[in-house]
């Protein structure tokens, strides 16, 4: 082990390098969607599962791919990923009809699934605990990095090269990351799991997953109505029911029930779960009042927005540090308060608000939350078995990918029922269902406070 550590930094960088890749493609592809519209004579509903279809396999495979990894190595299902996603990104990038984009996006999810369910595993398990923070850290950075390179990497690419080479740029980072991990990543890391899976559990959580997304998705639609979620809605309460039961049972469970009693990796679960509800809440409704409200043009609005990753990059390592010498608790406790106390100041926001009140309660959020995600994602892999670290990790990008799903499908809905008013002054409109709807916002972000302060410190 005193091996791998010495080369902790190293393997790090190859771990960062694949967690670019997918959150970069994660966010670099809304940008092109117009674009590849126009290009196919879609229309935008159909353009949608473009972006749908990859969200949907992501969240559905991350707990699978995590146990998985925990069978068969770290190592070994990391460097899958890579490769799945890098060719499937040559395919987007050569794709003929957009049934066949939307299908090859679906493949990229699978790999995006298998390199980010297993990133925090193999930073915990190679760094030693008193700098776990540090390591979790770096990569909360290197997420917001690729979040926030997205959507103008993309505009630039699209406007002198076109959209193919959104996906084409993945192929010689992916080449080189496949390389390097084959070198760099140590043996199979950690396998300590033997039990076999049985095809109904994964098949159980699978489509439980894709059900329960499918509720929040119609959600956020003009005409949604509780009749039509009922379906969705029975279908995933009654398959999470028998998947669950089967686990309790289980000699070789795909989520390990002993999880369930661990308080610690529970409450960091739920506060993580409601923090992203919240971020997602803001991050739909800031654009609409921004440009609406505000008059700022979309590339203003960017780069106004652009605030919160370039903040959360910065405070991200650094709250990783200090969780080291001073407990994830206090830390991530700190973070939530921040991100509350700045939503709570948004009611404030009108069509008169100055540019710079704004900015400063966004740098407020993003600091806010780069202080709770890494302390937070410290103690839950830190609270955590070895044996169970790959499925702790698929369960904890889950849980993120579930958070902004469900958070995005109830804040849009809320949202869009503010819109139906008959006053004909979009700025007065808009900025009206934007107050309406933050309550609800700083309600889960309250809810996260709560988790944090019960959650101790590992």
């Amino acid at each position: 082990m005193s091996a791998e550590r010495n080369h902790k930094w190293w393997i790090l960088s190859v771990a960062a390098s694949g967690v670019l890749l997918a959150t970069i493609d994660a966010s670099i592809v809304n940008i092109a969607l117009p674009t590849i519209s126009e290009f196919f004579s879609t229309s935008v509903q159909t353009t949608a599962w473009v972006t749908i279809s990859y969200m949907l396999v992501v969240t559905a495979f991350l707990l699978v791919f995590g146990r998985l990894s925990d069978i068969y190595g770290q190592k070994l299902i990391f460097i899958l990923g890579m490769a799945v996603f890098t060719g499937s990104s040559a395919l987007c990038a050569f794709s003929g009809r957009i049934a066949y984009l939307i299908a090859f996006r679906a493949i990229q999810g699978l790999g995006a699934a298998m390199i980010m369910s297993n990133t925090p595993a193999i930073v915990t398990n190679v760094f030693p605990p008193e700098q776990r923070g540090t390591g979790l850290g770096v990569i909360g950075g290197v997420v917001s990095v690729g979040l926030m390179m997205g959507p103008p990497l993309g505009g630039i690419i699209i406007h002198y090269l076109g959209w193919p080479y959104i996906f084409l740029v993945n192929l010689p980072v992916g080449i080189a990351g496949i390389i390097l991990s084959m070198k760099i990543l140590p043996g199979r890391l950690f396998a300590g799991n033997t039990g076999q899976l049985k095809l109904v559990d994964p098949a159980l959580w699978i489509i439980g997953i894709t059900s329960f997304i499918l509720v929040f998705g119609l959600a956020g639609r003009s005409g949604f109505s509780l009749g039509k979620a009922a379906p969705y809605s029975l279908v995933s309460l009654v398959l999470f029911g028998f998947f669950f039961a089967r686990q309790f049972k289980s000699s070789a469970p795909l989520f390990d029930p002993v999880l369930l009693k661990n308080k610690i990796f529970v409450l960091s679960s739920a506060a993580g779960f409601f923090t992203y509800m919240s971020m997602i809440g803001v991050s739909f409704m800031m654009p609409f009042f921004l440009e609406w409200s505000l008059g700022l043009s979309p590339l203003n609005t960017g780069r106004l927005l652009m605030i919160i990753p370039a903040t959360t990059m910065i405070a991200s390592p650094l709250s990783g540090f200090l969780s080291d010498r001073y407990g994830q608790r206090p830390i991530a406790a700190l973070g939530s308060i921040m991100v509350a106390v700045s939503m709570f100041y948004m009611l404030g926001f009108s069509a008169e608000s100055s540019i710079v009140r704004i900015a400063l309660n966004l740098v407020g959020m993003g600091v806010g939350i780069g202080m709770f995600g890494s302390p937070n994602n410290s103690a839950l892999m830190g609270s955590v078995d070895n044996k169970n670290r790959g499925s702790a990790a698929g369960i904890l990008a889950t849980v993120r990918n579930l958070g902004m799903v469900s958070g995005l499908g109830l804040v849009s809905l809320y949202f869009n029922s503010g819109l139906n008013n008959p006053n004909p002054a979009k700025a007065i409109l808009y900025a009206a269902a934007f107050h309406e709807t933050m309550p609800m916002v700083i309600a889960f972000s309250l809810a996260a406070v709560l988790f944090s302060l019960f959650r101790r410190s590992v």
